[in-house]
Order: C-alpha cells, then structure tokens, then sequence
C-alpha cells in the first residue's frame, strides 16, 4: 500500500512570471496528512484542485474568495511526479515564477528540501470506463489502467515537422531526465502577437524556447522533441488537479490546458465526487 508524503523542510524559489512580468517568491512548506496540495495567496487558501480553476488562457490560473494564482502547472507536474501530496505553497505575488520555463527548477528543490513519507494512505483515482473529451481537432482521452501513463501528440497547421508523440510511463520514463527539462514553448508568429498585445511581459529566452519555422530554435534543444515532451509535463500538471495518485492512462492530441481541465473534470463527473477527499481535507 502506497503512504501519503510531504516534504521534509521548507524550500523557497523566485523569480518573474512570464505571462505579468512581475516578481514573485513561492515557499514550499511540508503539511500534514490530508492537507493535500494548497496555494496560499494574501491570507487566502486555495486547493490544487479542479473546481478552483478560473482561467486557461495560455496557463493554468486558480481561484477563490478574491484571490488567485496563475502558471500552476508546471509546479503541480513536479509536485505529481515526485509524489508529494501534500504541501502548503505559499505565494508572494500573483504568478508562479516561470524560472527557466521547465519543471526542473521545482524538481531541484524538491530534492533539496528532501521528502518524508507518512502514516496515511495516499488516495488514489482509477477509472470504470474511458472518458473522451473534445474541441475542436484536440481530443483528450483517459482509459482504466492499473499504472499510470500520458501520452502528448503534437500536430502543428503552421509546422508540420513539429509533429510527434511522447509517451510518460510510470516506473519506466525518468522524469527527471525527460520530462522536466522541457520548456515552454511558442512560435516568433506568436511572440510578436502577444507582446503587441502587451502580454507575455515576463518571457525571455531564459525562460522559453521559440521555434521559427521550419527547423529554427531560439536555443538548442534539451531533449529531442522538448516540445512534445513539455505538453507532456502540461498535462501531468494540470491532471495533478484530480489531487490524487491516477491509475489510468492518458493521451491527448493537440491539447492545452483548456482541454486538459475538461478531461480533469470529466474524470470527476465519471466518479460522481467533486474533489477526491475534501471531508478530511475540511478538518486540517
């Protein structure tokens, strides 16, 4: 049987947020069994969980009671990765920082805070039958399995050598080395759309990597196809918001975190619960 776990100490990072341009300092503190993954902004608790996403425009942004938190996903993915379950995560500002626009710098500081197993069962999601969202050419999909998996196909109208298909399987696929080197990514088409736009003011190319079509990188590549494997990390971070240990596999073609959100709650209507375990996350 598998135990919750938190970490040992707190561990702080900063930084900018790539989508305000502001600065911000995130602590990762150790919780109690339970607890689960929380943001704490202003004196104000939001749960990493699916109901409390506002927004996914371009990132994932959660709510509540007048506060929020945007650019959760890469933490989470690194959060879900190492099997953290709970942690608080405090945030001076209003953006997780993008840091270099991986999840490496969250798995660096896991590390180093170290992480402690508990006495508590970690919860777990498994699935009765396959779950199938849609938009438009996206489709995202969720099927029983006794291990866990995410599989990212990238199909791009504007470049098509961009297509590819990276698969994460657990006990298999290292994600420190695969995975969480991968850095968020955009075409210069789109670079120059949102900074006309006056958005995208924190982004750099420290903290991003943009493809000029054809075969043209801002930098070279970490890994071969760091773009694919970084929806990978997407959708392992924003799926860390069921706020359980999943038991099934996942593949999504075209997605973003909009569709990634929808697969997450569709997997939550198939259960008939709203969130995995607010009764006993009520009483921390």
């Amino acid at each position: 049987m598998t135990r919750q776990r938190t970490l040992k100490r707190a561990v702080s990072l900063q930084g900018v947020g790539i989508h305000s341009g502001t600065q911000a300092r995130l602590t990762l503190e150790p919780a109690p069994e339970n607890f689960g993954r929380r943001f704490r902004i202003n004196g104000v608790s939001i749960p990493a969980q699916v109901e409390y996403v506002i927004d996914t425009s371009r990132c994932t942004t959660l709510g509540f009671e007048g506060a929020k938190v945007s650019t959760v996903e890469h933490l989470l993915s690194a959060l879900y990765a190492t099997e953290v379950d709970n942690a608080l995560l405090i945030l001076e500002g209003i953006e997780i920082p993008i840091l270099d626009g991986s999840a490496l710098p969250f798995m660096e500081a896991i590390g180093e805070a170290g992480i402690e197993e508990q006495s508590a069962l970690a919860p777990t999601l498994s699935l009765k039958e396959e779950v199938v969202v849609q938009d438009k050419s996206a489709t995202a999909c969720a099927k029983p399995d006794v291990t866990y998996s995410v599989t990212a196909t990238t199909e791009f109208d504007a470049w098509s050598e961009g297509a590819a298909s990276c698969t994460f399987q657990e006990g298999t696929t290292d994600y420190l080395a695969q995975v969480a080197p991968a850095r968020t990514f955009a075409f210069d088409f789109e670079v120059r759309q949102l900074l006309a736009a006056g958005l995208a003011q924190g982004g750099s190319l420290e903290n991003a990597l943009i493809i000029t079509p054809p075969n043209e990188f801002s930098t070279p590549l970490r890994i071969e196809q760091e773009w694919c494997w970084h929806k990978v990390l997407d959708i392992m971070g924003d799926l860390a918001l069921l706020d359980a240990r999943l038991k099934m596999s996942l593949s999504a073609i075209r997605t973003g975190h909009r569709l990634n959100v929808h697969l997450a709650q569709a997997i939550l209507a198939q259960t008939g619960r709203t969130s995995i375990s607010n009764e006993a996350r009520r009483l921390c």
